[in-house]
């Protein structure tokens, strides 16, 4: 299945990675595909230092879980879609 996230969801799940949402996304495996908008990318590098004071996690424990969760922009979603 293939689902297109928003920022929101993203950081609702990097802030609390044990909430459903980021168990979703998190955990879904290869079940789910998730697509969000390309400069998601570049709010979560913005965002880095609010991101770990507010989860408490270390610099690699921050960068895991962004790796984890993976995106493409939302122009090869339209591509892949239409």
């Amino acid at each position: 299945m293939k689902i297109v996230v928003d920022t929101n969801i993203v950081f609702s799940a990097i802030l609390n990675s044990n909430s459903w949402i980021g168990n979703i996304l998190l955990n879904s495996g290869k079940s789910l595909k998730f697509y969000s908008p390309k400069y998601l990318q570049k709010e979560i590098q913005n965002h880095i230092a609010k991101i770990q004071k507010i989860t408490n996690l270390s610099d690699d424990e921050v960068q895991d879980v962004i790796e984890i969760l993976f995106f493409i922009s939302t122009q090869e979603l339209k591509e892949k879609l239409f």
